[in-house]
């Protein structure tokens, strides 16, 4: 039989044994609840910091409406274009930017309705890719993934050539939702998509240049015989408050005997992006939302909000008053 000395022997090293796995027990449980205290408060704090990003956003829509019940025209002057681009408060900041989304050539206008080939656009985007020496060829395949029609206007730009692709996929018969969706065209690389993306938007209705907003690249689109010269002097008048009226813009000096496609143009704007980005504590959150103003209602209608990339700022843009948004594919 044992001895009493060794039965408290036993006993010792079991009570130290239940110790040990209640330290270890009580250590695991506290580590666990001191990850989820910090990881609830990393939540509350990104929260806040969100909410103070849809606070930009809803001054960006106030911003919008004003202008439209106070101005009749829009233009680089105005407030929605020179907004205070930083906005202090207690443990952090917001930083806001709106752009004219069309100031940029709608990819979308390339087709009608229908689905049918818009001829005045098409003739627009070739005046654009020359500018940029791009390859025409990659314009026929846009309006071949753009348009209702199975026949292809260049190789490989319908179904058949991609369902022969690694990744078979087919063409999108439809508009453009994003600008991404060029990185699937056929033939078209990244840097083909760089250098275009500053001068296009994929905008859900069909929409007019500003030519109170474009760039001289964009302008240019208009007519055949108008120069970057021409399209630059016209850019130098935006800043003196633009032009009031299509009539004035028309009478410009640098569009003498030229002909423009004034249909294609107008000094009203209905689509703006907002660029926020808004940093609480020790968190960040990035939002890039698109708003369509309806002109005669005045109301403002989220189109769009991204808050996946961290996107550049329009000015950072390669001299380009908008941002690129096919960056990361």
């Amino acid at each position: 039989m044992p001895t009493l000395r060794h039965q408290q022997g036993v006993a010792l090293i079991s009570v130290l044994l239940v110790m040990a796995i209640a330290t270890v027990i009580a250590s695991e449980v506290a580590s666990r609840v001191s990850f989820h205290i910090q990881r609830t408060d990393n939540q509350q704090t990104r929260a806040q910091a969100y909410q103070y990003a849809l606070g930009g956003e809803a001054l960006v829509r106030q911003v919008l409406h004003e202008d439209l019940e106070n101005s009749e025209y829009d233009h680089l002057g105005e407030k929605w274009a020179t907004l205070k681009p930083l906005y202090k408060f207690d443990q952090g900041q917001l930083k806001i930017q709106l752009v004219d989304l069309q100031s940029r050539l709608n990819i979308n206008n390339l087709v009608t309705r229908e689905g049918l080939l818009n001829e005045p656009a098409y003739i627009q985007f070739l005046k654009l890719f020359n500018t940029l020496a791009l390859d025409p060829q990659l314009l026929d395949t846009l309006v071949d993934w753009l348009d209702k029609d199975s026949t292809p206007k260049t190789i490989n730009s319908e179904d058949t050539g991609y369902l022969a692709s690694e990744t078979p996929y087919r063409a999108a018969n439809r508009p453009l939702a994003h600008l991404s969706e060029l990185a699937l065209l056929q033939g078209w690389t990244q840097k083909d998509i760089d250098q275009l993306a500053p001068f296009v938007i994929a905008l859900p209705t069909a929409t007019r240049i500003n030519v109170n907003t474009a760039s001289a690249t964009v302008l240019s689109t208009l007519a055949e015989k108008l120069t970057p010269l021409n399209s630059a002097n016209l850019v130098a008048s935006q800043q003196n408050g633009g032009f009031q009226s299509m009539d004035e813009f028309l009478a410009h000096d640098q569009l003498a005997g030229i002909a423009v496609n004034s249909a294609a143009a107008d000094i009203h704007s209905d689509y703006f992006s907002a660029y926020v980005v808004s940093d609480f504590a020790d968190k960040t959150v990035h939002l890039h939302s698109i708003f369509y103003r309806n002109p005669a209602s005045g109301e403002i209608k989220l189109v769009s909000r991204d808050r996946s990339s961290h996107f550049l700022w329009p000015e950072e843009e390669s001299g380009s008053r908008v941002t690129s948004q096919v960056r990361n594919l």
